[in-house]
């Protein structure tokens, strides 16, 4: 499973709804910013490590729609 710029995520446990708007390299590795909208509150921006946001969707802790290539 690979992420790319523009997929969608979902967190079931908070239902918060996200999409990745950034990836970058880092020393520490690949970083990735997501931003979240959430029902009436502003949008926030949160920022991850590659591995750790994959790691999370394995886990099934997140769920991933990855955007069509069509």
């Amino acid at each position: 499973m690979k992420i790319q710029i523009g997929d969608h995520l979902y967190e079931p446990l908070s239902q918060n709804n996200g999409e990745v708007t950034r990836i970058v390299n880092h020393p520490d590795g690949k970083l990735v910013t997501v931003r979240w909208r959430v029902d009436d509150h502003i949008p926030h921006d949160t920022e991850h490590f590659y591995k750790k946001l994959q790691r999370a969707i394995q886990n099934g802790e997140l769920q991933h729609s990855p955007i069509s290539t069509e």
